[in-house]
């Protein structure tokens, strides 16, 4: 079963001791679209990026390019050469440091949410572009992409009417669905649920990966997305109740639990498979994964034969890896 994480560049210092054994994919984060070009002059750890894939072993090593609010995508893809320019210099950056391929994380074709450039165009190409990718770097390197779980278009899982996943599962290896921040805005809820319950109703992770599911993606190239980070409402007064602006983030699992611990402890919803807290001091909420629900997620991953559990980031593990090893103490 693929195990895939993300990290962030910046925060890279090598992988924790046995890490190596458990992940089978990382998707360094992030390249960015710079007047048309793919680039990573931004980056600061770029060595120990090298000097990682260098001595990485059967670790798949990808380079992620995007991330929320990174724009540049859809005046780039708008013509064949543009296309060209950002299909090139992506991979010339990927084979100069010798990664496995490339990973996509345009948020989101189709759409402007982020404050990013987006026309409708977009949806034809992204695909355009993908394929350009795929036949430049050859069958033999990955080409995979972030792909939208709980974002919604027009009210909806709208998301994936802006792909043309039809084409694009014959190009693409894998589709790393985003089943974490699928909170609202204005009222307080799970971010990583598992499974909608009537405790909160609101998106769900299993329903995200029906919904692609049933548009035909097949799930030996879905992986299920996983929060190593918590989500935290502030001057709320608990789950489903209003809150007076987006939530924020905690700062990793460790910084989760020591909330967690002058909160009173951590309540679970075992329907939704979520973990969850209420500070009524200070009026905060925290939505977040822990060990018994990353279980959850591996055992749905496993029921529906998807191919693996991708999560956000490496870096917000704890100095002991708690999260990555819960997921590896699932896969005996």
């Amino acid at each position: 079963m693929i195990v895939s994480g993300y990290i962030a560049e910046g925060e890279f210092k090598g992988l924790r001791p046995g890490d190596e054994k458990i992940l089978t994919h990382v998707n360094f984060a992030f390249a960015v679209v710079k007047e048309g070009r793919a680039s990573v002059d931004h980056w600061k750890n770029s060595e120990k990026v090298r000097e990682f894939i260098k001595n990485k072993g059967n670790i798949k090593a990808l380079l992620s390019i995007g991330g929320w609010g990174a724009g540049g995508f859809s005046p780039a893809c708008a013509t064949p050469e543009g296309r060209e320019l950002l299909a090139q210099t992506l991979v010339d950056i990927a084979n100069d440091y010798g990664f496995d391929g490339v990973d996509l994380d345009w948020e989101y074709p189709c759409d402007d949410q982020a404050g990013i450039e987006a026309s409708p165009d977009d949806k034809v190409n992204y695909t355009a572009w993908v394929q350009l990718l795929r036949d430049k770097l050859g069958n033999e390197k990955l080409v995979t992409m972030a792909a939208g779980g709980g974002q919604t278009i027009e009210g909806g899982y709208g998301y994936i009417n802006c792909l043309e996943l039809d084409k694009l599962t014959k190009i693409m290896d894998l589709f790393n669905i985003m089943t974490y921040d699928m909170c609202g805005w204005k009222e307080s809820s799970y971010h990583t649920s598992l499974y909608l319950s009537k405790t909160c109703r609101n998106r769900a992770g299993a329903d995200a990966i029906r919904q692609y599911l049933e548009a035909g993606v097949p799930a030996s190239q879905l992986t299920l997305g996983a929060a190593f980070y918590g989500r935290v409402y502030s001057g709320t007064e608990g789950i489903n109740t209003f809150t007076p602006g987006p939530p924020g983030f905690t700062g990793g699992y460790k910084d989760t639990m020591e909330r967690a611990e002058k909160a009173g402890g951590v309540n679970y919803d075992e329907a939704a498979e979520a973990p969850w807290f209420h500070n009524n001091e200070d009026k905060t909420l925290v939505t977040f994964d822990n060990p018994r629900s990353l279980k959850a997620k591996v055992d749905f991953i496993k029921s529906e034969n998807l191919a693996g559990i991708m999560f956000w980031e490496y870096s917000c593990d704890d100095e002991n890896s708690t999260l990555l090893k819960s997921i590896e103490g699932e896969l005996k």
